[in-house]
């Protein structure tokens, strides 16, 4: 689930071949507030080394990257200004440089002008769409979706409306209402056992919510009928929770991500309740989530952080390395495909993109990653996805962008959407 966090602008280190993550948010936000206050005070030398201090804590994150650029470009360190802005380019991000004031120096050299022209090619559309499914223009808030192979059946949860549809031959009928002022986020489907499980949390944006954010279960349905079959609750109470993706590892094991509380949370087959897995809190904002197939590690997309790895035998967490160019913050959905490789929705990114990516075999490294949908309406409001094949399915537009923090929209709704994407 995405919208806990502001749009996230996302870059990555500079130097070797491999950027070796090294994640200090508090370091991060105390050199940046040090670098915005003295930019405000007209201080430009302090600002740009504390915006340069600020980078080596978040390698991936691109606002400090475009923060130290602005700042050198203010202290007349032009070299600098334009290594940083180089480097914010080169992640698919959308700034319009010429209208900046902070680059009015720069604008005359042609390093700037190739700049810009880079930003305009990493962020031109990209979609190899077809549309599966167009809803109406009704609130709805499409977030998890799931295809079910032996009926044909698409399962789609609405945030909103607090109910999970399912279409079939083009048409779209209710499959279950979720209870007790819950909505439904990411779903799955576990076939073995005829169940579609669900994440749900109570939102500011469900509708007939009691208003409760510590509401938080995962449920499971019965696939044919749509009744409730399980519900387990999360263990503790806590004032604010999301319950926002969940998965299965091979034995059955269920896996659910807190995104407020930074906790995932493990059902074992024949379970009664719900564990935390490690410690509470070891992420910023969990996503979706992939388990390896000897089911010792979880694959986790942190919103905030970037691609984790979680080892489920001792709960430590390691951030996935990744080379120059890329970035994987801003993630929300996340699914392994048939040949081993990843998809992943990045709505933190403006324009959203969906991306496909691999790892090492120790899951510890990116190898390669793609763009392969970006800058389309068909993708302007992405959420979560699922296989289909060789390709994904993915809720294209989701109408997130028109909420803010209310049930209502706060601006006009376009109809929710989903697409196939075909992949290379």
């Amino acid at each position: 689930m995405k919208r806990i966090f502001a749009v996230i602008a996302v870059c990555c280190a500079a130097g070797a071949a491999w950027a070796d993550p090294v994640y200090d948010t508090q370091q991060f936000t105390a050199y940046e507030n040090d670098g915005t206050a003295a930019l405000q005070a007209g201080d430009y030398a302090s600002a740009e080394e504390a915006f340069a201090s600020a980078v080596l804590y978040n390698p991936q994150q691109a606002g400090g990257f475009y923060n130290l650029a602005a700042a050198a470009a203010r202290h007349g360190d032009t070299a600098r200004a334009l290594a940083a802005l180089e480097h914010f380019a080169a992640f698919g991000f959308y700034v319009d440089l010429a209208s900046a004031p902070d680059f009015a120096s720069l604008r005359g050299s042609a390093r700037f002008q190739a700049i810009r022209r880079k930003i305009a090619g990493e962020t031109a559309p990209v979609c190899a769409c077809q549309r599966v499914y167009e809803g109406t223009a009704n609130s709805f808030i499409a977030e998890g979706i799931a295809n079910d192979l032996r009926t044909g059946r698409l399962f789609v949860a609405s945030v909103t409306q607090r109910k999970i549809v399912a279409i079939q031959n083009g048409k779209a009928h209710d499959f279950a209402i979720v209870p007790d002022g819950l909505s439904p986020l990411g779903i799955r489907i576990n076939a073995a056992h005829d169940l579609l499980w669900v994440a749900a949390s109570t939102l500011p944006q469900s509708n007939g919510g009691d208003g409760d954010m510590g509401n938080a279960a995962l449920l499971a349905f019965d696939i044919t009928s749509g009744a409730l079959r399980y519900r387990y609750n999360a263990p503790v109470y806590e004032a604010k929770r999301s319950f926002s993706d969940m998965t299965f590892a091979q034995d059955g094991t269920a896996y659910v991500s807190d995104a407020i509380e930074g906790s995932i949370f493990r059902l074992k087959p024949g379970g009664d309740a719900l564990e935390v897995v490690g410690s509470r809190a070891r992420f910023s904002s969990p996503q979706g989530m992939v388990v390896s197939a000897d089911g010792n590690r979880l694959l986790v997309a942190d919103y905030a952080a970037g691609l984790q790895v979680l080892d489920l035998n001792s709960g430590e967490v390691a951030n996935v390395a990744v080379p120059p160019g890329v970035t994987t913050l801003g993630m929300d959905g996340l699914v392994q495909l048939p040949n081993g490789n990843f998809a992943a929705t990045q709505n933190g990114i403006r324009p959203n993109r969906v991306v496909t990516f691999r790892l090492s075999r120790d899951w510890m490294r990116l190898e390669s990653f793609s763009v392969v949908a970006r800058a389309s309406p068909d993708v302007s409001d992405i959420s979560l996805l699922t296989p289909d094949g060789n390709d994904v399915l993915v809720v294209g537009v989701s109408q997130w962008s028109s909420f803010g923090d209310d049930p209502a929209p706060a601006k006009p709704l376009k109809p929710w959407r989903v697409v196939r994407v075909t992949l290379p």
